[in-house]
């Protein structure tokens, strides 16, 4: 039993301790055993994915060379003189296995025969075995090949040897790229497997496969190599939405020690004025969490749906394109003299030369038709019509990029061939995807009869598109006829960073991109994660806007069908990387989020010192009274709806200037309003006057003049430090006129009591929700939206400033792509309030954690001034393409704003109740409370503020009616000295000490009799102290709070209504027990300390601690920024925990 019970009270100890181990223990093992799992794997699938494309490429880059032969081979083979000749053609390249040669060098050295055919029997007569089977050998080099791999990819090590019997042969290995002598032996162990390899010791981790070289039976061994450390970076890098609703969570975690310690702590635990700020203050933050991340969804949906703006204009451009090139091409067909010729012409090979005339510009080029060859001349087209010529004109740029018309037999040799170049040697094209699709009867129970496709040039990284069908004349002959094109809006388009373009078949396949320098060989079903809106699309579904993750990078995807018809569909997408919008979206979190936090703890200061100053030489610097007006008040109702008329005004008006202004005046202008409220509320919930419309009136609008305007008018003219100095000089000198509002109002205190008409609570929370959500909701907003519009602004900035976009302006607007739907062509947006200087306050307001994302990009332009035009404002946030979207999201607005008002709003009702009793309050004002008076309790009404009359009244009288208090050895009285001080030499707050003093010494029995009548052995006593040093008291307690009630010795203050200590001077004897009773004292600390709340408390940092501990791991390359914002977020909200722990004072 012993030991089991031993057993028992450690657990019950240590419980806390245990449930935050276990919870660290949950995180590491989900992060060990699942997240990085899972993160390889994927990060894996994605470079196997691109090694097989790499794959595929070089299978079709060693296919190439070996069909490929070179003007040189034409020559030195003695095939030049059969260019042009009807009767021979290239029938089959086939690589002799017999003289394969071994690779080394980087080389590939292979043999070949070139056979030819042969139809007039008078030429064949003349050429010899070896001129029809011509032997070649080419040399395939494969470094070249993968130098340019390595340039578009994150390989950076290569290993390739050849294959015998299953396995890598080391010795004969002729590439190794970056690899170390142990990778490579290891690499030849493992040269059956496929990877990933991580060896030990190793920096690099492998990808590998075995490749089969076309039309052979050899393979090599290709292995890729990636660095660890990019590896780890990229399976530990956390998605940028993921990373900022983790801090998110980490912030709310860490508010949430403030908002459970009033609902968990035990009742032997405190609370305290500065629980009451703090979870006033927590609310708010938690209110800017929400706004933050919030208005960044808003202003990123914002941002994409500008984004698909600019990728429709780009994908119906290069539809618009396509359509007029291949409408062009075949409208000049059926030109009546060349449609006579090609219906007529009964050779196989019917050659034309389509060439540009020389000394044309590219706007007024003109075509013509020439003859081709010789031996055709009964076949040749003779045009001499000048109407044949203009019947071109306006499509002559177009024939720039046509190569050829061509004809097709069914063994796939070229019949017919009207080309712009020189005739070249006859081949078959049999191996040709569109060939072999077009003869087939049908593919997938689907008739195909006409195809666009493309095929790609390594030489010269340059398309070719094939607009081929079967000829509709000839279908029982099989006869395919096609052009053969070059896109030319490849070269037209001005793309912003970050913007490019795919043409897609239903399979997937990549046809073209605008770099062709990237892997072509990728089907984007393989090379995304599973897309279920690409899916759709390629299933026959109008899906026109999605996200796309392709090879690791997330883009934005605007699809659209071509518009030519063709029996298997081609898509275009244009897409956008949404990098740039990732890093402006962790950049605004990161300023906007820290700003506003920095700035609602400068509220809170400024708030602490405009108070302090306000009743300087009345009220100590560390007194907890400078809060006291914020605090509920029965008499200010009428302040109350004032004061929330006004701070939603002001609401109403940051918002309307962030809408209509440059992003630096509306933040200035928000902060200036932030202030002038602190200011406006400070005054006028302190000060008691018996016109109190008019005078709120008149410090509104000296408020709005000389502290807000004024200053904005300044700042207007690039003099912020004026601005500043104004801002303050103006809030001084009205501090310094009301500080003597006692003075003036003549009317007795006891006369506002009237006004008292019990609790207001649905007036004060109304009011005090209003301030909240202009301090930590508006100021977010703006400040977010600021950021956004100039990191905006100036990256369109940059691309409307750059030379390529001023040269394109020149010739065609509509082939320059919008940023973000900024258009470079219009007149520039410019606010309609705008400072006379330069406006980067905004640029300056950056706290330097991260870069801006403009400034990342400015490497991207080239240009030779920049401008300074405005290309959009705010109103973008709501600014859609159409009507519904623009409501949806303006109503969405409105609903988050309904919803932020309503949670601040039942949040500080809860919460203040749990600090302040209402249900206590109001009893007390109905007469309920005190069931019997103390003697020496002094019902004067007492404010800080105060003249020296009220002071006199703070002097103790029982009910014997005890004398003025007398210095029995100069026989003087202090009402006396007080007289006799006409000079005011002796300052208010001596003068409340004097009483003070006297009043502790002379009631100083009577005192401890009430002392001692409170019982020992309960927590009354300690309620009692707790409560004397702030008015504030756990909510547990409540009912010790009303027995003392009930004993007079708590009643309620007659203007605030607030509970209080019977008289000021008992409330300082309590507190004297701080000095004089140490083991109560000591007592008293040792029973705060064991409570739930305290228990807790540490775990919780502890969990939020290891969080962000374990989010700076995974994301390792941004560890700095990780560190610096979750540690700021941290110390900044501890700070503020521990900025109230003030004297205890008045």
């Amino acid at each position: 039993m012993g030991l089991s019970s031993t057993i028992s009270e450690s657990f019950k100890k240590h419980t806390y301790s245990i449930i935050t181990a276990i919870i660290i223990a949950l995180l590491t093992f989900g992060y060990l055993y699942y997240i990085l799992p899972n993160n390889e794997r994927k990060e894996d699938a994605k470079n196997i994915a691109i090694l097989k494309g790499i794959e595929e490429q070089l299978k079709t880059y060693i296919d190439d060379q070996v069909n490929y032969i070179s003007e040189n081979k034409m020559d030195s083979l003695k095939l030049s003189r059969f260019k042009g000749s009807p009767t021979v053609y290239i029938d089959t390249i086939i690589i002799n296995k017999n003289k394969f040669k071994q690779l080394e060098d980087g080389t590939i050295r292979l043999s070949r025969y070139i056979n030819l055919s042969v139809s007039s029997k008078n030429l064949k007569n003349t050429l010899t075995q070896k001129d029809i089977n011509i032997s070649d050998s080419i040399n395939i080099d494969l470094t070249r090949f993968l130098t340019k791999i390595n340039s578009i990819t994150y390989f950076s090590s290569f290993y390739i040897c050849p294959i015998e019997n299953g396995s890598c042969q080391s010795h004969k290995s002729f590439i190794s790229k970056n690899v170390t002598l142990a990778d490579q032996d290891s690499l030849i162990k493992y040269s059956r497997k496929n990877g990933p390899f991580g060896f030990k010791e190793s920096v690099k981790r492998y990808y590998a496969d075995q490749i089969k070289i076309p039309r052979t039976s050899y393979s090599i061994y290709l292995a890729a190599g990636i660095d660890n450390s990019a590896f780890q970076t990229s399976i530990r890098q956390i998605d940028t939405d993921l990373l900022i609703f983790s801090l998110l969570l980490i912030v709310v975690l860490i508010l949430g020690i403030n908002f459970i310690k009033p609902i968990v702590s035990s009742y032997t635990e405190r609370l305290s004025q500065t629980d009451l700020v703090g979870v006033a203050f927590s609310i708010g933050v938690l209110i800017a969490v929400f706004v933050a991340f919030g208005i960044l969804s808003y202003w990123n949906i914002a941002v994409k749906s500008r984004s698909t703006n600019d990728l429709e204009k780009l994908a119906k451009n290069i539809d618009s394109s396509f359509s007029r090139q291949i409408m062009a091409y075949q409208s000049w067909t059926t030109n009546p003299m060349m449609k006579e010729e090609w219906n007529s012409s009964n050779n196989k090979f019917f050659g034309i030369s389509l060439k540009k005339i020389s000394g044309t510009t590219s706007g007024n080029e003109k075509s013509g038709i020439k003859k081709r060859s010789p031996l055709l001349k009964k076949n040749t087209v003779k045009t001499d019509k000048k109407s044949d010529v203009i019947s071109f004109k306006e499509s002559s740029k177009l024939f720039n990029y046509l190569d050829s018309y061509f004809r097709m037999d069914t063994k796939g040799l070229i019949t017919t061939d009207l080309s712009t170049t020189v005739p070249d040697i006859r081949r078959k094209y049999a191996d040709r995807m569109y060939f072999q699709i077009l003869k087939q009867k049908n593919l997938n129970n689907q008739k195909i009869d006409k195809l666009l496709t493309a095929v790609f040039s390594r030489e010269n990284n340059k398309y070719q598109w094939i607009y081929a069908e079967k000829n509709p004349k000839l279908k029982d002959k099989g006869i395919t006829k096609g052009i053969a094109f070059r896109q030319y809006f490849s070269e037209e388009l001005t793309l912003p960073p970050g913007t490019g373009y795919m043409l897609i078949d239903r399979k997937g396949e990549v046809l073209m991109q605008n770099d062709p320098e990237k892997n072509l060989y990728q089907n984007l079903l393989n090379g995304s994660k599973k897309n279920l809106e690409l899916i759709s699309l390629l299933s026959g579904i109008d899906k026109k806007s999605f996200e796309m993750e392709y090879q690791g990078t997330l883009y934005q995807v605007y699809a659209k069908k071509l518009s030519i018809k063709v029996d298997s569909p081609i898509y275009i997408l244009g897409i956008r990387d949404l990098s740039h919008l990732n890093r402006l979206s962790m950049f605004t979190f990161s300023n906007g989020f820290l700003i506003s936090l920095f700035y609602g703890f400068f509220i809170l200061v400024i708030t602490y010192f405009y108070s302090a100053y306000f009743y300087a030489g009345r009220l100590s610097l560390f007194s907890n009274h400078h809060f006291y007006h914020l605090f509920p008040d029965n008499t200010r109702a009428y302040q109350y709806k004032k004061l929330l008329l006004i701070n939603s005004a002001a609401i109403a008006l940051a918002i309307i200037m962030s809408l209509i202004s440059s992003p630096s005046i509306a933040f200035v202008f928000c902060i200036l309003v932030g202030v002038n409220l602190v200011l406006i509320n400070l005054i006028t919930l302190n000060i008691r006057t018996s016109n109190p419309g008019k005078d709120l009136f008149t410090l509104l609008l000296l408020s709005f003049v000389f502290g807000t305007c004024f200053p904005l008018i300044l700042f207007s003219y690039c003099n912020l430090y004026f601005a500043i100095i104004a801002l303050f000089v103006t809030h001084t000198s009205i501090i310094n006129y009301y500080r003597g509002w006692r003075e003036r109002e003549k009317k007795d205190l006891n006369t506002f009591k009237d006004l008292n008409e019990g609790v207001k609570r649905k007036a004060y929370t109304r009011f005090l929700t209003a301030r909240l959500l202009y301090h930590f909701a508006v100021f977010p907003f703006v400040l977010i939206s600021a950021f956004y519009v100039n990191e905006m602004n100036d990256f369109a900035r940059y691309f409307c400033s750059s030379d390529q976009v001023k040269v394109q302006n020149k010739e065609s607007e509509k082939n320059i792509i919008n940023a973000y739907s900024c258009n470079c062509t219009v007149e520039s947006k410019q606010p309609l309030l705008l400072a006379n200087c330069k406006d980067d306050i905004i640029q300056r307001a950056n706290l330097r954690f991260l870069d801006r994302p403009a400034m990342f990009e400015i490497k991207n332009f080239t240009f030779n001034s920049l401008n300074n035009k405005y290309y959009l404002n705010s109103t973008a946030i709501v600014k859609s393409g159409n009507l519904y979207d623009f409501i949806f999201i303006v109503s969405s607005l409105f609903i988050t704003l309904i919803f932020l008002t309503a949670l601040i709003y039942y949040l500080l009702n809860f919460y203040s109740n749990r600090f302040f009793f209402y249900d206590l309050m109001q009893a007390a004002y109905e007469k309920y409370y005190p069931c019997k008076k103390e003697p020496l309790a002094n019902d004067h009404i007492f404010i800080p503020m105060v003249n020296y009359n009220d002071i006199k009244k703070l002097i103790e009288k029982s009910d014997n009616q005890l004398t003025t208090p007398i210095n029995q050895k100069n026989n003087i009285t202090v009402n006396e000295v007080f007289d006799k001080d006409n000079g005011n030499e002796i300052s208010p707050a001596l003068r409340m000490d004097f009483i003070l003093n006297y009043n502790n010494e002379k009631f100083a029995e009577t005192y401890n009799k009430v002392w001692d009548s409170l019982p020992k052995d309960d927590e009354t006593r300690n309620v009692l102290f707790d409560f004397a040093q702030d008015h504030f008291v756990n909510y547990k307690n409540k009912n010790i709070l009303m027995n003392l009630m009930e004993k007079g010795i708590i009643d309620s203050h007659q203007l605030t209504g607030r509970l209080k200590v019977m008289s000021l001077s008992f409330r300082i004897f309590i507190l004297s027990k701080s000095k004089n009773d140490e083991k109560f004292i000591q007592d008293f600390k040792d029973e705060s300390k064991n409570g739930t709340f305290s228990k807790l408390k540490i775990p919780i940092f502890i969990v939020a601690i290891s969080a962000l501990i374990l989010l700076m791991y995974l994301n390792k390359d941004s560890y700095d920024r990780v560190a610096v914002m979750g540690g700021s977020i941290v110390s900044v909200i501890a700070l503020i925990n521990k900025f109230l722990e003030a004297n205890k004072s008045l």
